[in-house]
């Protein structure tokens, strides 16, 4: 997610291309991806500031945001 945010490979769309493959990649591993609008924030520091975002809160967030199917 955050080298399709910061790299900007797209002209347009690479927040929400990295927030849908997030959410592919985890159905296709048995997971339901439940995310707020906190999302948004982190992205946008992923694509603005991206050596301030905060690695292992942004992975407890996915974390959480994360739900077993099944």
């Amino acid at each position: 997610m955050r080298l399709l945010v910061a790299d900007h490979p797209f002209v347009d769309g690479n927040k929400r291309t990295a927030l849908r493959t997030v959410v592919v990649f985890y159905m296709l591993n048995g997971y339901t991806f439940e995310y707020g609008d906190e999302i948004r924030a982190l992205l946008h520091r992923f694509a603005t500031a991206e050596s301030d975002v905060d690695i292992a809160t942004a992975v407890v967030y996915f974390r959480a945001c994360a739900r077993r199917n099944g």
